[in-house]
């Protein structure tokens, strides 16, 4: 079984309405043109320009200044005394065959305070608002006054995403956010919610909505003893924690009969917290190895184990053998377990406790099997 310590939350969200001017990647084959014509081209004219797409350098010239204009307004291109030349994000666009195209209008967006993401931003979508026809002249009036009362100035949190040149952590292509207003209007969130689930010894960050994955990204790893140590701190537990063996120490009366045998636990975390990435869901940590926190109990323990193993006539051989399994978990406290004879009369002066277990014993000690 993996020893992955995987950490799991919901991701806090607000939705908005906004006014602003995104940039949204589109594909535009007669803009690709022109940057292409840049690129083998540099420092061309408009004039040279017109020639190169269009076969005459005079005619069309309109139509080439007006897609240079195009491209130096967009920022992918820059002039000098009729000369033109890709800029950086120009080239960009070209090996994307994409072009962030600026649109002003309403938007709905989604935005998180994350710190395990690269930014705030989940969704943007341009939003389209219903036609007074389609809902009645004097409705539609009455509900824009609604909402007009209901704009209140943006957070922070929105005002974050402003500047940003990313691809939404929730799908898509990329966009670019130039302009937001100040005020908005806050909306319930639509669809699933999202999670977010860090892989933190492996180093790596899921966001899921649903059962679907729609976001992955790596971290730097932490190793598996320092996250052992913060979450088993966080329950009390990390005296009884020996790093070096990864064996946790409990008392004997408030172990399982599943856990006395298999010396293993699965241990619950109610509240996982990293400091400066803040608290997460409930967990556990499953097959944590476990041993006797004191002599007492490493000698109970395996007085229990012993009688465990004894479901048949114990032959002197067999005992032996059920007696070193016994106590091979506890080989460092110094202490054995008694013979069969020591055993055999201690059963038979507890008459009152006799039971299946002591009596393949007793019987195979006045036997001599």
């Amino acid at each position: 079984m993996s020893q992955d310590i995987i950490l799991k939350r919901e991701i806090k969200t607000e939705s908005w309405l906004i006014q602003g001017e995104i940039a949204l990647a589109d594909s535009r084959p007669e803009i690709n043109c022109v940057l292409q014509f840049l690129q083998d081209y540099p420092n061309a004219s408009s004039a040279e320009c017109s020639e190169h797409l269009f076969g005459d350098k005079i005619g069309r010239r309109v139509v080439a200044d007006r897609l240079l204009n195009i491209c130096r307004l967009y920022g992918l291109a820059e002039s000098n005394r009729d000369q033109y030349r890709l800029t950086e994000s120009g080239l960009i666009a070209l090996e994307k065959d994409q072009i962030l195209v600026p649109e002003d209008g309403c938007w709905s967006l989604c935005v998180c305070h994350e710190p395990l993401l690269p930014h705030p931003l989940l969704t943007i979508e341009a939003h389209t608002e219903p036609s007074a026809a389609s809902i009645g002249l004097g409705k539609n009036r009455n509900e824009l006054n609604e909402r007009a009362k209901r704009l209140v100035e943006v957070p922070q949190l929105v005002k974050d995403v402003r500047g940003l040149k990313v691809e939404p952590i929730g799908g898509g292509s990329e966009v670019r956010v130039d302009k937001i207003e100040l005020k908005g209007e806050r909306i319930s969130p639509q669809g699933k919610p999202y999670y977010i689930e860090w892989n933190v010894t492996d180093g790596n960050v899921d966001v899921k909505r649903g059962k679907d994955l729609i976001f992955s990204r790596r971290v730097e790893p932490i190793s598996r003893q320092q996250v052992m140590k913060v979450l088993l701190h966080s329950e009390g537990l990390l005296e009884q924690w020996d790093e070096q063996t990864e064996i946790l120490s409990v008392v004997f009366e408030n172990t399982t009969e599943s856990e006395r045998i298999n010396m293993k636990r699965s241990v619950s975390v109610k509240g996982p917290s990293v400091h400066k990435l803040g608290s997460f869901d409930a967990m556990k940590l499953h097959n944590i190895s476990i041993s006797a926190l004191t002599e007492m109990d490493a000698r109970k323990w395996a007085e229990w184990r012993l009688e465990k193993n004894i479901n048949m006539y114990a032959t002197n051989s067999k005992y032996q053998i059920w007696r070193e399994k016994a106590l091979e978990p506890f080989r460092d406290w110094n202490f054995t377990l008694p013979d069969r004879a020591e055993l055999a009369n201690q059963f038979w002066i507890e008459e009152d406790q006799q039971n299946q277990h002591t009596w393949h014993v007793i019987a195979a000690h006045d036997w001599n099997l």
